[in-house]
């Protein structure tokens, strides 16, 4: 696994001669290998550490004191070093070439079009490609440095890259950016288990429809959700990464609890897409209950009521009762004006209707290191509770509306605090369904 281990991070502080933290700002394998997204988040973020993972095994990267900018320019930088970890196959192997060693200083190239660029080599630039989870990056060196066979062994293909903020202090602080309820887990489980939509609406079940783009992690959030009430982590929805949405139909999931269902169904539907969305259409349809379970989506038409299956008197029971926006918490920064003109497309739809909308932040162990080593530090992360904001006013919805959770992704064993933000995030959906049902019954 492509990672820095602790004896990494203190070989690298050695070197850059601070009792300091690495904050990792940028990581291809989550944000891609493209320079206008290594400039939006690592741009004017002072010093730097970049270390890229090649294909023959090689750890190396460089350090400069002077910021990332998108403005042309090349600028000399007298602390600025490259280095390598490891050597070819990860052979034990640390070494350091500073501009004395190198016969002159260190330039750093401050271009719109490169990712990382010391005047030893350029870590990559536009355009990159990436086949069979291997980055072509188009890296390259410049004469009278050391020559890449040194410290890369001449390898330009990457299985990671990252770029990491030297910063004061790390991530989490004293006090908790939200109050989480003192329950156990077990009895918030116990508060979802025992839901029931409120009397008088003849609703068996309510509805929560999830919404996000490709690769956000709605149908991943089904398996969760799934996992905790099935007592092992499952994979009943189709969840991963391509290129287009791996959702092909509208699937309106029931949950197992031993031999009972849980009063309430996660509806899933296919992935928000910069050049294929969603119809408004269809929306429309899932939203007034007229979109029956499996329907296949079709991208050159929407749903009809002449299609086979179409629900032409929906029931209460048949409607969506709340709406939740699946996000991917590393991706905020860089949202597409295409997605998110899709988001308020069907936020619009869902407040004539009067449903509540929430966003269920997700990935949110890879926005901080601290909370990627302990998710207990989830509501005590700077860095989550600036995302929160941000998706908050992007959206616009109220910050305790964005509910922040790590789905099962890699584990292959139940943990209870991925169980706890969960159950969280469900029992605040729930809670949202009935005030949708209260309106709905009030008119």
């Amino acid at each position: 696994m492509a990672t820095l281990t602790e004896s990494d991070k203190t070989q690298l502080l050695t070197w850059i001669k601070t009792t300091k933290h690495l904050k990792r700002i940028y990581k291809a394998t989550i944000d891609g290998l493209s320079a206008d997204v290594f400039h939006k988040k690592c741009d004017n973020k002072g010093a730097t550490v970049t270390i890229c993972w090649n294909t023959d095994g090689c750890v190396f990267g460089g350090y400069t004191a002077i910021d990332w900018k998108s403005t042309n320019t090349t600028v000399q930088d007298t602390s600025a070093f490259i280095f390598t970890l490891y050597g070819k196959n990860k052979t034990t192997y640390t070494n350091k070439w500073v501009q004395s060693s190198l016969g002159s200083q260190i330039k750093i190239y401050q271009y719109p079009k490169q990712g990382p660029s010391f005047g030893t080599f350029v870590c990559f630039k536009d355009p990159t490609s990436k086949t069979n989870g291997v980055f072509q990056s188009n890296g390259a060196y410049n004469s009278g440095y050391v020559p890449p066979a040194t410290y890369c062994n001449n390898n330009f293909n990457y299985k990671e890259v990252e770029v990491y903020q030297i910063v004061d202090e790390l991530d989490v602080v004293d006090e908790p950016w939200r109050q989480e309820i003192q329950e156990k887990t077990a009895t918030i489980k116990k508060t979802v288990e025992d839901y029931k939509p409120i009397q008088g609406g003849d609703v068996d079940q309510c509805r929560i429809l999830m919404v996000g783009c490709v690769g956000a992690g709605k149908s991943s959030y089904f398996n969760t959700i799934n996992s905790v009430f099935r007592g092992h982590v499952t994979s009943q929805a189709a969840a991963g990464s391509a290129e287009h949405s791996l959702t092909t139909k509208f699937r309106s999931y029931q949950i197992r609890n031993g031999s009972k269902y849980l009063k309430l169904r996660l509806c899933d539907t296919r992935g928000l897409e910069e050049s294929q969305g969603v119809d408004p259409e269809d929306i429309t349809a899932m939203l007034d209950g007229h979109m029956p379970n499996k329907y296949s989506f079709n991208p050159f038409a929407a749903i009809t009521p002449e299609t086979p299956g179409y629900i032409k008197t929906p029931s209460l029971n048949d409607k969506i009762h709340c709406s939740a926006f699946i996000i991917d918490g590393t991706s905020v920064d860089v949202m597409n004006e295409s997605i998110l003109k899709q988001f308020k497309m069907i936020q619009k739809l869902a407040n004539q209707r009067g449903i509540p909308q929430v966003i269920i932040l997700t990935k949110v162990d890879e926005i901080s290191q601290e909370v990627k080593e302990n998710l207990s530090n989830l509501f005590y992360s700077r860095e989550v509770a600036e995302v929160v904001d941000k998706v908050s006013q992007l959206i616009g919805l109220p910050r305790g509306h964005v509910l922040p959770v790590k789905n099962y992704e890699k584990e292959t064993e139940l943990n209870e605090t991925v169980d706890r933000y969960a159950l969280l995030s469900l029992q605040q959906m729930l809670r949202f369904a009935d005030d949708c049902l209260y309106d709905l019954l009030d008119d």
